[in-house]
């Protein structure tokens, strides 16, 4: 039996999307630890300098990141560490999706959030 149609659609470990979806992975680890430099070194220039500011208020728990041609995409839920007095705390489910360089580095960011229903 030939096996050739169970692996061709396996991206390598060499495959631009494959590097920027361990570079997606990565990036709410670093969010949530608050390196904004570890951060921004996922990115190309001058993505970089677009990042955001160190936020510990808040953890990601990423449910899924997968990627197709030059876009990453990661579905999670951003958890609410420290609300503000007096109100409960808010999380938010979110989709990001990444565009990715030749390189495997990210390019951007667009976010999707969905409000809390309650």
């Amino acid at each position: 039996m030939n096996d050739d149609h169970l692996t061709a659609s396996w991206p390598s470990a060499c495959d631009p999307t494959s590097v920027a979806m361990d570079h997606v992975r990565l990036s709410y680890c670093y969010l949530d630890d608050g390196d904004v430099d570890a951060y921004r070194s996922l990115f190309a220039e001058p993505a970089a300098g677009r990042a955001p500011q160190a936020d510990r208020s808040c953890r990601h728990l990423i449910y899924e990141v997968f990627g197709s041609g030059r876009r990453v995409a990661a579905i999670g839920r951003r958890l609410s560490q420290q609300p503000v007095a007096g109100e409960r705390a808010t999380d938010v489910h979110f989709v990001d999706v990444f565009t990715v360089a030749d390189n495997g580095l990210l390019v951007d960011r667009m976010t999707f959030l969905s409000p809390p229903c309650c």
